[in-house]
């Protein structure tokens, strides 16, 4: 590798990172081209994280297989390998080689004999980004047999930019300000699909909301083409409804989104019961994410501290510096002091301001101009 070359792509990606100019999945596909320049690879997937679930959010993939189910790449690429994502996180590993972790005999690793070698790819190189310790996205990078391992400072630099690139997607995720379609309303939608993934029914605002999270193909319905985020749902509730599996409903998993519009959605699944006549069908409930659900996430995506948590939660009850300080036991002092700490990390100066920001600007971004 280059080293000339080597510190000129990371000067790049991270300048990518610190723009602001694209959303997650572009900024991902933007640092994939600059990686491939000293890392080369034939293959990859990428996709952005809700950092609650750890769910798919929106995602890309380059000769990964798959083309002809939408359904088929996302459940092998993601829930079968779920584990081993999340571990990296909770370890704080970014970047895992699967030769490694195979202990240097691919044939001891499921993912090579069944899914990699089949599609003539051999190693591969995962990194996850994370943020605040919440994951925002991933990639694998995969090369054809034939080709060399992963080098360790091919392994290194995406090491380097994994920090950058998890900051720049969580930063992606709140700075999304698109004007809202007008006349747009926050009645929940509702979609229908039958046991192949193929819309049923739906109501005008569930296919508002599909185009707000993606472009809409033709003939969308007969094929299945959804967004990313509905798939990811729709593939949640097979596998937390699988024979094996209590059918216990507080194991179904629900996921939001951040739609092109800056607004959270938040979707749900059901699954119906089938009938002598009729197989089950899968249930889509897409709403506006209520502000309750959305202040944990917005407090953890501006890397506020447990106590600076609690204190905005009282802020937002409308409490008092005196009342927090008897609620908290602390101090007046120090609840002024937490709260310049969280203004400054939130980017406002008043207690008004910090309730519009955590609340409006994510849930609403085009009320206040």
């Amino acid at each position: 590798m280059d080293v000339v070359l080597e510190e000129q792509t990371f000067s790049e990606v991270k300048r990518l990172c610190y723009a602001g100019r694209l959303d997650g999945l572009a900024l991902l596909g933007e640092v994939i081209v600059r990686l491939r320049r000293v890392v080369p690879v034939e293959a990859f997937c990428a996709s952005t994280k809700d950092p609650a679930s750890g769910f798919i959010t929106h995602g890309m993939a380059e000769e990964m297989g798959g083309e002809n189910d939408p359904f088929w790449s996302l459940e092998r690429l993601y829930f079968e390998h779920h584990q081993s994502v999340r571990r990296m996180v909770d370890t704080h590993q970014s970047v895992a080689l699967l030769s490694e972790s195979a202990a240097g005999d691919l044939e001891r690793s499921p993912r090579y004999v069944e899914y990699l070698r089949p599609l003539g790819l051999t190693y591969e190189m995962r990194g996850v980004f994370t943020s605040g310790g919440y994951l925002w996205g991933s990639m694998d990078l995969s090369r054809e047999s034939g080709s060399p391992d992963f080098k360790p400072r091919e392994a290194n630099l995406l090491r380097r930019i994994a920090p950058y690139l998890g900051n720049g997607l969580k930063m992606a995720a709140l700075r999304m300000q698109t004007p809202a379609e007008e006349g747009g309303t926050d009645v929940p939608g509702v979609l229908t699909l039958d046991y192949q993934g193929r819309v049923v029914q739906h109501t005008p605002a569930a296919e508002r909301w599909l185009r707000d999270l993606e472009d809409l193909g033709p003939g969308w319905r007969e094929r299945g083409d959804l967004p990313r985020a509905v798939s990811m749902a729709v593939l949640s509730l097979r596998r937390a409804l699988r024979p094996e599996r209590d059918r216990d409903e507080q194991s179904v998993p629900t996921l939001r989104a951040r739609a092109r519009s800056g607004r959270w959605l938040t979707l749900y699944g059901s699954l119906t019961e089938a009938t002598p006549e009729r197989r089950a069908e899968t249930v889509i409930i897409i709403e506006s994410t209520k502000p309750e659900e959305l202040l944990p996430f917005s407090m953890t995506a501006y890397g506020l501290s447990p106590r600076e948590e609690e204190l905005v939660k009282l802020v937002v009850r409308g409490l008092s510096t005196t009342r927090i300080s008897q609620t908290l036991f602390i101090s007046e002092y120090t609840v002024q002091n937490h709260l310049r700490s969280v203004f400054e990390k939130v980017g406002v100066r008043s207690r008004g301001e910090l309730v519009k920001r955590l609340f409006f600007d994510n849930l609403y971004p085009t009320l206040f101009r």
